[in-house]
């Protein structure tokens, strides 16, 4: 426990680290409850919250099944100050199987590291390994380490009765799957800002560096992070017997064909910053056959991830518009061309009616109004409001949702049906024609000659964080456009998908990532390089709250 001194040291932080390694915390379980509890537990020690309990936040995610909670802590500085740095991070981790036999030792990483020297494993992993610079476990990188960081610094801050300005430390479940602690905290912080008056000046996370390719060792700091849109391609099909494939048109098929056309597609390169997105990759096809029999599958789908930099949802919906259309066209042609081989001249009336037809999302539903009305609308209220569980998340119920309105237009069979499932990210990045977001580039640059000069470290300036973070839900550039597709052609927006996008606009806080090191986030090798993340890394987190909140600090120089 804390008593005169603060744990922003190598000793400390390596211990609030382990400490809270050891607590698993599985995304989408009962785990991330008890990480929260962790959190509290450990911020308590802290002699500035056993007098100020009442600024130890335990918020209660939104009809949340699990009864997960996002954890604030609020130090109030010395004044009247209302400028405030938010210090992000979050606790859940992914799953353990991929350790195997190890499963019992992922979250106990002085153990885990010593039995992978008996393992066989890659050269780059080995060597790492036996440098004796690193400690490897799950959640040890992604992100622990990083909120260890922030907990560091806060009980040194804590300490200094004259420093001016507020910390608030926000940590937050569920970032590996919906982000929706996030959510939570976005509320919270909106209402601790009308509470007390707040200007919240950054929100600084300390998610650790990824590698930008393969190989690359550099450290960085980000100045935003991409976003992230999930489109469902739902492919309902024309059945028929197998004994008779020309007849209809497989679903399995047409999904197929636009999975062989969508994955790493340049339609949808974005650039901004000098950089630009990773190429998009499917994350699920699957039929929905339920059993086997003879008859072609009716319905398909293909679930996509889309990172983004500018392009905004609209923009995605026209590219895959333009790419399902592709798909159709060329399936007609094999259609016509298997006709054309087998002699079926006298059958060639039917294939008009069995080349796929491109709809979206709001094209169908505008459709069901007109045809069937208050019925439709009844019927498809009824189905969007179903509450999601354990078993049943967003994207299971967006494939029902979509099989469910498209069981209303058999006639139109065959057809793609285009809509997004959750989750939602929106891309973030530094305005540099703002003054005081250019005053943040300002203070990256002075970290990386901070971080040369007194650590020896070579540190690079990205703009976009690739690996997905809650920063996205800090400010929502093109609101305006963006709410409206998402209202229009994502059915669980607003309806179980409770995602604050009018909350986030009015919010609008500049975001920056400052964290440790490290590799292999999601793997059986995740590992820390503890050197830089217990020595530099938080030197140079408490160098830009400094900076933020008094103006800049000495170089040491």
């Amino acid at each position: 426990m804390l008593k005169e001194s603060h744990w922003n040291n190598e000793t400390d932080i390596l211990k609030i680290i382990t400490r809270l390694v050891e607590t698993p915390s599985i995304s989408g379980t009962e785990q991330e409850i008890t990480m929260a509890d962790k959190i509290i537990e450990i911020i308590k020690e802290i002699p500035y919250f056993q007098v100020h309990e009442d600024q130890i936040y335990n918020e209660p995610l939104t009809n949340d099944s699990l009864n997960r909670k996002t954890v604030a802590a609020f130090f109030k500085g010395k004044g009247n100050s209302n400028k405030t740095v938010i210090l992000l991070s979050h606790f859940d981790v992914v799953g353990v199987e991929d350790y195997g036999y190890l499963k019992p030792y992922a979250f106990n990483p002085v153990e885990y590291t010593a039995k992978l020297h008996s393992e066989r494993l890659e050269d780059d992993v080995r060597q790492d390994l036996e440098s004796g610079e690193w400690l490897f476990g799950r959640g040890i990188m992604d992100m622990k380490a990083g909120l260890a960081l922030q907990i560091a610094l806060l009980s040194e801050i804590c300490l200094d009765e004259g420093f001016e300005g507020n910390i608030l430390l926000l940590a937050t479940p569920d970032e590996e799957r919906n982000s929706e602690g996030m959510f939570e905290g976005i509320r919270l912080l909106a209402r601790l800002k009308e509470e007390r008056g707040l200007e919240y000046e950054v929100c600084i996370c300390s998610e650790p560096s990824f590698a930008g390719y393969p190989g690359d060792r550099t450290k960085y700091i980000y100045l935003g992070s991409v976003g992230k849109l999930l489109p469902l391609i739902f492919c309902n099909g024309k059945e028929t017997h197998v004994g008779e494939p020309l007849e209809g048109v497989n679903a399995s098929w047409m999904a197929a064909s636009f999975t062989n056309k969508m994955e790493l597609s340049t339609h949808f390169k974005d650039e901004a910053g000098g950089e630009r997105n990773p190429r998009p990759t499917c994350l699920k096809l699957s039929d929905l056959k339920d059993v086997y029999n003879v008859q072609t599958p009716t319905d398909a789908y293909v679930l996509y991830n889309i990172l983004t930099l500018q392009q905004s949802p609209q923009d995605v919906i026209e590219k895959l518009l333009i790419l399902a259309r592709e798909c159709s066209d060329e399936i007609y042609t094999k259609m016509s061309q298997a006709y054309y081989e087998d002699h079926l001249d006298s059958g060639m009336d039917k294939l008009s009616f069995l080349k796929p037809r491109v709809y979206t999302y709001s094209d169908l539903y505008k459709m069901g109004q007109n045809r069937h009305g208050e019925e439709f609308e009844a019927s498809m209220a009824k189905l969007i409001n179903k509450e999601t569980s354990a078993d049943l998340d967003y994207r299971q119920l967006s494939v029902e949702i979509a099989r469910g309105i498209s069981s209303y237009f058999p006639d139109l069979a065959p057809y793609y049906l285009i809509m997004f499932a959750p989750p939602y990210y929106p891309h973030v990045h530094l305005d540099r024609s703002n003054s005081n977001e250019e005053k943040l580039f300002e203070m990256a640059e002075e970290i990386k000659e901070y971080a040369r000069y007194n650590f020896g470290e070579e540190i690079k300036l990205k703009t976009f964080f690739e690996g997905l973070s809650d920063v996205s839900y800090c400010r929502l550039l093109d609101a305006d456009e963006i709410i409206p597709s998402l209202e229009k052609e994502m059915p669980l927006y607003g309806k179980g998908y409770n995602l604050p996008l009018h909350t986030i606009k009015d919010l609008n806080i500049p975001t920056i990532n400052i964290g440790p090191y490290g590799k292999d986030a999601h793997k059986r090798t995740e590992r820390l390089e503890l050197p830089f993340s217990l020595k530099a890394a938080p030197a140079l987190l408490k160098y830009a709250v400094l900076s933020v909140l008094k103006g800049g600090v000495l170089h040491g120089k």
